[in-house]
């Protein structure tokens, strides 16, 4: 079986916006994800993060679209964020005073850690500095 993905709201995004300069990275490294059948995982709080940005960008209709996508238990696991995780992910964003990662993917860290997911679709450059960091792999790139 093949090891989880997280998914993060940067590739959710890519994936729904033709205008975004990832776009054909995103269709490409998700139809490989899908096609060998990879677990996706992401959490409420990256998918509600991809539907805000979705809906400012391309509107209600787009963001609906994506919104089945991320929603479909065949394809995606989505895991909401407790209290645990959300305290842990705060712990985080205070500890790292250097960096810029957003308590939203702090969450995604700590839920990686936690179901010892050690590769990340994502285009963000928060995850490509957190990847040296905690040693998982990019997908997409």
């Amino acid at each position: 079986m093949n090891e989880p993905v997280f998914v993060d709201a940067s590739a959710w995004v890519a994936i729904a916006n033709r205008s975004d300069r990832y776009h054909a990275d995103g269709i490409r490294a998700y139809q490989t994800l899908l096609r060998a059948e990879t677990p996706l995982i992401t959490s409420t709080w990256t998918a509600y993060e991809a539907l805000s940005i979705v809906k400012t960008k391309l509107g209600y209709h787009q963001a609906g679209r994506l919104w089945e996508r991320i929603c479909r238990p065949s394809v995606v696991s989505l895991i909401k964020i407790n209290e645990r995780v959300e305290s842990e992910a705060l712990q985080l964003f205070w500890r790292y005073r250097d960096k810029s990662w957003g308590v939203v993917d702090c969450s995604s860290l700590r839920l990686m850690e936690e179901t010892g997911c050690r590769q990340a679709f994502a285009f963000d450059r928060h995850f490509s500095e957190a990847s040296k960091q905690y040693g998982f792999t990019l997908v997409g790139r």
